[in-house]
């Protein structure tokens, strides 16, 4: 029995299988930045299949936001084999498992948008990057992360539309001490700002709303994939903003030059299709 996880910085999608069954279930995102021993330990013991003895489990394929360097991903393996105490455990990226849901085995250029964000070059079998991610506070572009904070900066330098401000009032706390205290001392910050990221997104028919969403994109762009030969790999974007968002980054794509050729909203069903095939 293998288990495959694909973690952002929100949710974690879980897949367990073997020969006769296959179950799903959802955690809160795992990371070895912000998410302790005893957290990640509770957050699978309430979750985990209970009718699944976690020690069945043989082997276990975790990609997650935080694990792209040696020493966190053994760190993140470590966590986990508390849990699955009879498992093989290797923790990698989220863009190696975002690559390897696009592209299988075969090149192409990894563009993550989902809470967070990343891009990275895939050569079949691993990872390089151009331009760094640099998370919440610094980078992020295209993320919903960073639109949200670009939404919440806009509402309170009192830069929206009256009527924008008032409906934003009504759904969510936005008063500077509430945003202050949860993007500077909330446990998951990011995740926080990715939660705006929704009302922007239901009000694109708003100008105002539009440039912000376009002014995210653009910043992805020009940051990020202009530093790649767009015209020479195929372009395959993973996660949920991403998806949401394919009709403005296919126009994107169309204004500079180069197509995206395939959105993965859900990682987790094509990655466990490739460690099925690479049993």
């Amino acid at each position: 029995m293998i288990a495959i996880a694909d973690s952002g910085a929100t949710k974690t999608d879980w897949s367990v299988l073997d020969a006769q069954r296959t179950e799903q279930f959802q955690t809160i995102g795992l990371s070895p930045y912000f998410t302790s021993a005893n957290d990640l330990h509770a957050a699978l013991r309430s979750a985990f299949p209970s009718n699944i003895d976690p020690s069945r489990v043989s082997h276990v394929h975790f990609y997650g936001t935080g694990c792209g360097s040696h020493e966190h991903g053994q760190l993140m393996a470590q966590r986990l084999r508390a849990f699955f105490t009879q498992a093989q455990v290797r923790a990698s990226s989220d863009a190696l498992g975002s690559a390897r849901a696009l592209f299988g085995d075969a090149p192409g250029l990894v563009v993550i948008l989902g809470t967070g964000s990343n891009v990275c070059r895939y050569d079949g079998r691993g990872l390089s990057a151009l331009t760094p991610s640099l998370g919440y506070a610094l980078g992020d572009e295209g993320s919903g992360a960073h639109i949200g904070r670009l939404l919440l900066r806009s509402h309170l330098y009192r830069q929206l539309p009256p009527h924008i401000s008032q409906e934003l009032e009504q759904q969510y706390d936005v008063r500077i001490s509430a945003v202050l205290e949860a993007t500077y001392k909330g446990a998951r910050p990011s995740a926080y700002l990715a939660s705006f990221a929704p009302f922007a997104l239901a009000n694109l028919h708003e100008p105002a709303m539009q440039a912000i969403v376009d002014a995210s994109l653009n910043e992805l762009y020009q940051t990020h994939l202009a530093a790649y030969p767009l015209k020479e790999l195929p372009v395959g974007v993973t996660g949920s903003i991403g998806c949401l968002l394919a009709e403005r980054l296919n126009a994107l794509a169309a204004l500079h030059g180069f197509s995206i050729v395939r959105y993965v909203q859900r990682p987790i069903d094509a990655l466990v299709e490739y460690h099925q095939k690479s049993a």
